[in-house]
């Protein structure tokens, strides 16, 4: 079974753009897609999420709003990964009223309602627009613009990569009931070369973690202890799900979750610790090379100046999934999903003890 990769750039988004800094404005231009050219099924979309819905489409990108929510998803492409399955989806609410976040990792094998009304796992939802649009281009090549999108070492027709991101937000939205208002995608590239750039990463690792993956070039070895992880221990704490000495050693998507998001705080933590924004110009070309997003570099821009220093590791909330396993699902009562929603969308700082 594939291992999860960590694909988490948003809060480096948020902090490595300067404000008023043309040449980096010039670069940050080459991360936006444009997701209105997603070839999708309007007419299941209409059916599902009705008109007013769907007047999302004609939406130019807004100003940055007092609260808003984003999508960080994540594709694994490496040597051994060409899939389309995402390997991490993580939702942030973020809250610069009170210069705080929440952060929610949503397990891969969660059940949803697809396009079609069916169940299906929600890490199938990017490959399932992405096909869709791959199948109806080769019908009606004149949908293609000749726009290429570049994610690491692969190149896609802008239309596939926008088709797979709409999807996938639309899922979203749908299952918690918000609206997410900036999207991004990530390869998994990322992690291991800004953990590289800023020093490395201090973490607390909580236990042994063994495991080996010859064809996927993978092998763990972490040990108890607070300790400053490189990029590749870092991604390998943070995708770590399977151990050599068997399934009593396993741990679960909700732990790994957890640890992602403890990878994120950490990063942060070392990022506005430079307390020097020029120092941040050199993680630039990492972000710029493995993200696409929605939200323009103007947006970026701004977010920078208003919140770069402002939201430090205190104020970074991560929330628990509160799913169980039902093969071959992570499946949520109605009950647990509500009382996460109003973790989730509460402007309060949430009550983790409880």
């Amino acid at each position: 079974m594939r291992i999860n990769r960590l694909h988490m750039v948003l809060l480096v988004v948020l902090l490595v753009l300067a404000a008023g800094c043309f040449a980096v404005y010039k670069q940050m231009s080459g991360t936006t897609i444009n997701l209105d050219n997603s070839i999708l099924d309007k007419e299941l979309l209409e059916t599902i999420r009705g008109q007013e819905d769907n007047e999302k489409f004609e939406d130019g990108i807004e100003e940055v709003k007092e609260d808003f929510y984003m999508l960080i998803i994540g594709l694994d492409h490496s040597d051994s990964h060409s899939g389309m399955n995402t390997d991490t989806l993580l939702l942030a609410h973020v809250i610069p009223q009170s210069n705080s976040m929440k952060l929610l990792s949503i397990p891969r094998d969660l059940r949803v309602t697809n396009l079609r009304g069916t169940g299906a796992k929600v890490n199938s939802m990017f490959a399932s627009g992405y096909q869709y649009a791959v199948r109806e281009a080769q019908d009606h090549p004149e949908l293609l613009s000749g726009k290429k999108v570049k994610l690491g070492q692969f190149t896609f027709a802008e239309e596939y990569i926008s088709s797979g991101m709409v999807t996938t937000r639309e899922t979203i939205e749908r299952y918690f009931n918000i609206n997410i208002d900036y999207t991004f995608l990530v390869s998994f590239e990322t992690l291991t070369s800004m953990v590289d750039a800023v020093g490395g990463i201090e973490i607390n690792v909580e236990r042994r973690m063994e495991y080996d993956a010859p064809s996927e070039n993978m092998f763990i070895r972490l040990y108890p202890g607070l300790q400053v992880l490189d990029g590749e221990q870092a991604l390998q704490y943070a995708r770590f799900r399977k151990d050599n000495r068997g399934e009593a050693y396993h741990s679960n998507d909700f732990d790994r979750g957890l640890r992602q998001q403890q990878v994120i705080t950490a990063l942060v933590h070392k990022l506005t610790s430079w307390n020097s924004l020029p120092k941040t110009f050199e993680i630039v070309d990492i972000v710029t090379s493995n993200l696409k997003t929605d939200m323009a570099p103007g947006t970026m821009l701004s977010m920078v100046k208003a919140y770069y220093g402002k939201i430090d590791r205190d104020q970074i909330y991560s929330l628990s999934f509160p799913g169980q396993w039902q093969s071959p699902f992570v499946v949520v009562d109605d009950e647990s999903l509500e009382e996460l929603m109003e973790q989730l969308t509460s402007m309060d700082a949430p009550d983790l003890a409880s």
